[in-house]
C-alpha cells in the first residue's frame, strides 16, 4: 500500500505527524493532486479545542492548499501536470447553488479535513503530501503561470472569505445612496482573513476603513495597508463615533465586516455600525453563547446582517 505524511486529527488538544494511506486510483470525475502549500485555516482550531465535535479521529486535517494534479479519473478535463488551487469545498459545478454563484452550498459540497465520526461520511483534507479531490472540474482552478503556489493557497479561503465578506456589505448597502467613496467601514480581527478583507474592501471601493484587533503586529500591517488601527482597548465605539461626527453626525460606520468568529467580536461589530448599516459575519461561530443581540434590537436599529461564506 502506497503511504504518506500527512496531519491527523487524532482527539482535541491532539494531532500528529505520521504515515497514512496515499489515495491512488481516481474514480470518475475525481483527481489526485501532489499538494504543493496548504494553510492553516482559523476554523481548523474549533474541533482541536473540541469546540466543534463530530470529527472523526485519524481524518486528515485541512482545507487549504495548492498543487499539481497528478492524476485523474473519467471525465474530467483537467490534465494531469496542471497547477492548480482548490476551494475549500468541493463543488460540482452543476446544480442550483453552483449556477447561482454559491457553490458553498452546492448539493454535493463536501468540506475538505472533516470525516462524519458518526456517519463516516466525508473527505481527507490537504495538509499532506497528496489529497483526493471529488468533482474536480468544479472544484479546482488552474493557475496562471505568475501565481505562485503559496499565494493560490488564498484562492480557496483566506482571500476569497475577505473579498466575500467586505462584497456582501457592499451589495447591501448599494441602496443607501451614499457614494461609495463616502463610505465608511470597520474591520473586527485582522489576521490573515482580516487582513484579505482589508484589500477586498480597497479593491471594492472602500476608502475609509478602520481596523480593529489586539495585536499590535496585525494594526501595523493593516495601517500599512492603508486602514485607520483601533485597539480595542482605545474604544473603538467612542473614536469611530468621533470619526465619523463629520459625515453622518458621529452614529457609527456604514458597515462592520466580523472576521473572527467570537460572541465579543460580534457583539463589538452592532456597537460600531450606525442605524441602517450593515453588519457582514464570515467568522466561523463555534460557541454556545448565541446570538449578541435580540431582533428587537436589530429591527430598533435597521440593522441588515449578512453571513456565510462564498
Amino acid at each position: 500500500m502506497a503511504t504518506m505524511q500527512a496531519v491527523v486529527f487524532k482527539q482535541p488538544y491532539k494531532v500528529a505527524y505520521e504515515q497514512v494511506p496515499r489515495p491512488t486510483d481516481p474514480q470518475e470525475g475525481e483527481a489526485i493532486v501532489r499538494v504543493m502549500a496548504c494553510g492553516l485555516c482559523g476554523s481548523d482550531l474549533h474541533p482541536y479545542r473540541g469546540a466543534e465535535k463530530g470529527l472523526r479521529p485519524g481524518t486528515v486535517c485541512g482545507h487549504e492548499f495548492a498543487g499539481v494534479v497528478e492524476q485523474v479519473g473519467a471525465g474530467v478535463q483537467l490534465e494531469p501536470g496542471a497547477r492548480v488551487a482548490a476551494s475549500f469545498t468541493t463543488a460540482c459545478g452543476g446544480c442550483w447553488f453552483c449556477n447561482h454563484s454559491l457553490s458553498s452550498r452546492c448539493e454535493k459540497a463536501k468540506l475538505f479535513g472533516w470525516i462524519d465520526e458518526r456517519t463516516g461520511d466525508g473527505i481527507h483534507g490537504a495538509q499532506a503530501q497528496f489529497v483526493r479531490v471529488p468533482n474536480a472540474d468544479g472544484t479546482l482552478v488552474v493557475l496562471p503561470p505568475d501565481v505562485s503556489f503559496e499565494n493560490g493557497v488564498f484562492l480557496g479561503d483566506i482571500f476569497a472569505t475577505g473579498y466575500f465578506c467586505a462584497r456582501n456589505a457592499l451589495d447591501a448597502l448599494a441602496r443607501s445612496g451614499v457614494p461609495k467613496e463616502e463610505l465608511t467601514l470597520a474591520v473586527v480581527g485582522c489576521g490573515p482573513v482580516g487582513l484579505c478583507a482589508i484589500a477586498g474592501a480597497q479593491v471594492l471601493g472602500f476608502e475609509q476603513i478602520y481596523a480593529i484587533d489586539r495585536v499590535a503586529s496585525r494594526l501595523q500591517k493593516a495601517k500599512d495597508m492603508g486602514a485607520m488601527p483601533v485597539c480595542p482597548d482605545q474604544d473603538p465605539q467612542k473614536i469611530i463615533q468621533e470619526a465619523t461626527r463629520p459625515t453622518n453626525g458621529g452614529h457609527g460606520v456604514d458597515a462592520v465586516l466580523e472576521v473572527v468568529g467570537a460572541y465579543q467580536a460580534l457583539e463589538t461589530s452592532f456597537q460600531l455600525v450606525r442605524p441602517g448599516g450593515v453588519v457582514s459575519s464570515v467568522g466561523v461561530h463555534a460557541h454556545d453563547r448565541g446570538f449578541p443581540v435580540s431582533p428587537e434590537q436589530c429591527y430598533d436599529k435597521n440593522i441588515t446582517f449578512c453571513s456565510g461564506i462564498m
